[in-house]
């Protein structure tokens, strides 16, 4: 009978602990709780119940539009465009090539568990 892997199985509760997590969070974005005045003409401004989201997102604008500290406003301005307009991918970026990809990871979690069974044959 073969040992429980316990990267394994600490990887795979992550994994859907994340997703149940992300699961929650877009269902209560989707709620329509927050009022917010919506500017709907030159001289008119209507309040308006909107989600959650819609309220996080506006103040993500507002932030880069009005935002003081220019260092702050610049990364909101950033994250905005990012999400509108799709984020472009550096050729040779540093923090991609750092991060761990999943085939890595189960890959070393592979290697790990034939080193494993070469020391038990290898102690027989």
């Amino acid at each position: 009978m073969p040992k429980e892997n316990k990267d394994l199985l600490e990887l795979g509760s992550r994994k859907r602990a994340g997703m149940i997590l992300s699961e929650y969070l877009r269902a209560i974005a989707q709620e329509m709780t927050e009022v917010a005045d919506v500017v709907t003409g030159p001289d008119t401004v209507k309040h308006k119940i909107i989600s959650k989201a819609e309220r996080l997102a506006r103040e993500l604008w507002d932030k880069a539009l009005t935002s003081a500290d220019k260092k702050e406003r610049l990364e909101y301005i950033k994250l905005v465009i990012e999400r509108t307009d799709g984020k472009i991918g550096a050729v040779g970026d540093v923090a991609d090539d750092r991060k761990e990809t999943i085939p890595d990871k189960i890959s070393e979690i592979n290697r790990k568990r034939m080193n494993d069974l070469a020391k038990e044959a290898a102690e027989e």
